[in-house]
């Protein structure tokens, strides 16, 4: 169980080795005893120092320190000759763990020293549900956990573009038939018109084949630099191993202990066991604030775990209803002038000036809001402008709760979390 690796050395370095190797023993054994670990296929015991030193009773030469299993799954990890293929670990219920690489855990053996402590805390999350909140989509209604859910800012951001955008995008998507494809279309759209977040989220749902691919891509992408780097590390594993999470200690025995990846892991295997692995319920677990899933992140989400990375349906659903009719235009009018897409009849920018009217006839000419929507409307019918569109959203915010026109109106043009207003 415990390392050995062969080095070529000179005597004076062996006897450097040899010096150390005492002092280590040295100290493991002026530290006091805290129990025995009994290897019961081997019949060897050893002994558990306080400071993580265990050394085998009858051949103190076999020493080793112990660490914390970095996978929060065990409790200790033992030294081992290779531990990436064969580990050893001391579980939180105190049996002595044998993991193989193909054959995965089987007990060995026991620990009969005191129950172990800073077992990793893993919330038991159950996500809550409304028929009448979360996002319409092309697929149907989609509810969103009441948990996550800020019925104050219910307005996304909306995708915008322009003919030359458009046009590009068609160029590109000519096939040798000078037809046009129009899924490939529908993709350089959402490019274009996709924020960087956007394009992310949509990106995790599309190259991810398993709701556990989706879902570490997600967290990678919504969560600050240190969620990025757990991610990437219990992705790796998840490649090797899957929901087989027996293994993740081997996988993982080169690390450090780390207590966010440690959650991570149970939170993951915790979803696994239930059969229901989401960003949500990952983000409950593992701490909701630490994550970015605003009202535009939900709908964006939303729209394209509905449409299955389809860049068409998912233009249509997270740029709002307009923007369906508009791409729509563009394969049957084609691009610009006065009947194609973005252009002189855009129905996008068309939709915000008739809100525009509503907001002035109800709020008059001078009103700031009014003044506000008004120009970012006349800048977005320029092309696309985020200062702009972020406007569009505030004063959705504001004003597209309200039961009247201009707020039926607002929900028919900017994109939403539907609540029961």
């Amino acid at each position: 169980m415990k390392a050995k690796t062969s080095y070529t050395v000179n005597r004076s370095t062996r006897f450097l080795l040899l010096i150390v190797t005492i002092l280590l023993i040295h100290t493991g054994f002026a530290q006091p005893a805290v129990g025995r670990i009994h290897d019961q296929v081997r019949g060897v015991s050893f002994t558990l120092f306080a400071n993580g030193w265990m050394v085998q009773d009858g051949n103190p030469s076999n020493a080793g320190q112990t660490v914390r299993d970095p996978s929060g799954l065990m409790h200790l990890m033992i030294p081992a000759v290779n531990p990436q293929l064969f580990a050893y670990f001391l579980s939180w219920d105190n049996r002595l763990i044998e993991v193989h690489r193909i054959n995965g855990a089987r007990v060995i053996g026991f620990y009969d020293g005191p129950p172990p402590l800073g077992q990793p805390q893993i919330p038991v999350v159950q996500m809550n549900f409304r028929n009448d909140w979360g996002v319409e989509t092309p697929f149907g209604f989609k509810p969103v956990p009441v948990e996550v859910m800020d019925e104050n800012k219910p307005y996304g951001k909306m995708m915008v573009s322009n003919e030359a955008q458009a046009q590009q995008c068609f160029q590109r998507s000519m096939t040798p038939s000078g037809s046009i494809d129009r899924e490939k279309f529908a993709l350089c759209m959402v490019e274009n018109m996709a924020g960087t977040k956007e394009l992310e989220i949509f990106n995790c749902i599309k190259s991810g084949s398993t709701p556990e691919e989706r879902t570490l891509c997600l967290f990678g992408k919504l969560g600050g630099a240190k969620e990025r780097q757990i991610a990437a590390q219990l992705s790796q594993c998840y490649q090797q191993f899957g929901t087989d999470y027996s293994k993740y200690p081997l996988c993982m025995a080169g690390s450090a202990f780390d207590g966010d990846l440690a959650k991570l892991v149970g939170c993951m295997q915790q979803q696994a066991q239930t059969g229901s692995v989401s960003i949500y319920g990952t983000a409950l677990c593992y701490g909701q604030s630490k994550l970015n899933l605003n009202p535009e992140t939900q709908i964006i989400l939303q729209c394209a775990v509905a449409s299955n990375g389809n860049g068409y349906a998912f233009a249509g659903c997270a740029g709002g209803q307009l923007m369906a009719k508009e791409l729509d235009k563009c394969l049957t009018n084609g691009i610009g002038g006065a009947n194609g897409c973005f252009g002189n009849n855009n129905t996008i920018i068309k939709g915000l000036k008739d809100i525009g009217n509503l907001l002035r006839a109800d709020f008059g000419p001078n009103n700031t809001a009014v003044q506000l929507w008004n120009q970012a409307v006349n800048t977005l019918s320029f092309g696309p402008n985020n200062d702009a569109v972020k406007t569009i959203q505030n004063i959705g915010n504001e004003l597209g709760r309200t039961p009247n026109n201009i707020g039926k109106a607002i929900k028919k043009v900017v994109p939403k979390i539907k609540f029961s207003w």
